[in-house]
């Protein structure tokens, strides 16, 4: 039994010395006689052109990632490790990283939401707000957001800039103050934030202080501060 014991503690400290003479002496040796070759430049080619390349120079390609980039086309190398004109010895794997090409995203519907929300939005997605333009709305309220351009649902490029159009507060219309007192219009218009300037007196039938004539012309846009001139009866 002990005979057994020392056999056996004989052949597995030849098996260990063996392991390690073959890791550190003799596999060594071995690479070291390897021939070198110069690893090509494949990066923003098409990813069997690359690897057809890479064969080529007695190098074998491997995908390790694929990833969404904005400049490299879909299906081209993007990285490769080790890089281009390193020297390796023939057989070595090069690891190739390919483009999914450039992430989209489709344009949120943004009417009605407040500017701040909107950018918030917009960033939180991917997007950038590379210019606001405002116009008035009849619908939306000063400050919030009528729509963007493109507009929404459009599918673009993560990273893309969009137009973001704010409203200027809603529509005002000119109303049709003819036949009215000039007292009572002028009570509505400041109502709206528009200003009675100019009022001339005319001869005429009807009232005194009747409204018989007006600038802007009813239904015309208007906006707050803008000057109304009427003409009444004397």
């Amino acid at each position: 039994m002990r005979k057994t014991l020392i056999y056996s503690g004989i052949i597995f400290v030849f098996f260990i010395v063996g392991i390690l003479l073959a890791n550190f002496l003799i596999m060594p040796l071995m690479v070291g006689k390897g021939e070198e070759v110069v690893v090509p430049n494949v990066c923003n080619l098409p990813l069997d052109g690359a690897i057809e390349e890479l064969n080529n120079a007695g190098l074998e390609g491997v995908v390790v990632e694929r990833r969404f980039d904005r400049i490299i086309e879909e299906g081209n190398v993007i990285i490769q490790e080790p890089l281009p004109d390193a020297r390796v010895k023939k057989g070595r794997i090069i690891n190739l990283t390919v483009s999914l090409g450039a992430e989209t995203i489709n344009i949120p519907y943004l009417t009605g939401v407040s500017y701040e929300q909107g950018v918030s939005i917009i960033k939180r997605i991917g997007l950038v707000v590379n210019k606001v333009d405002s116009t008035f709305s009849d619908s939306v309220e000063m400050g919030k957001i009528i729509g963007t351009i493109p507009e929404a649902e459009t599918e673009v490029k993560k990273g893309d800039g969009i137009r973001l159009v704010l409203s200027k507060g809603l529509i005002r219309k000119m109303p049709n103050v003819v036949g009215q007192q000039l007292s009572r219009a002028q009570v509505m218009l400041e109502r709206m934030g528009l200003i009675i300037g100019k009022v001339e007196e005319v001869r005429g039938s009807g009232a005194k202080g009747t409204i018989i004539v007006q600038n802007p012309e009813p239904g015309r846009i208007v906006e707050s501060g803008d000057t109304v001139t009427v003409m009444v009866i004397k």
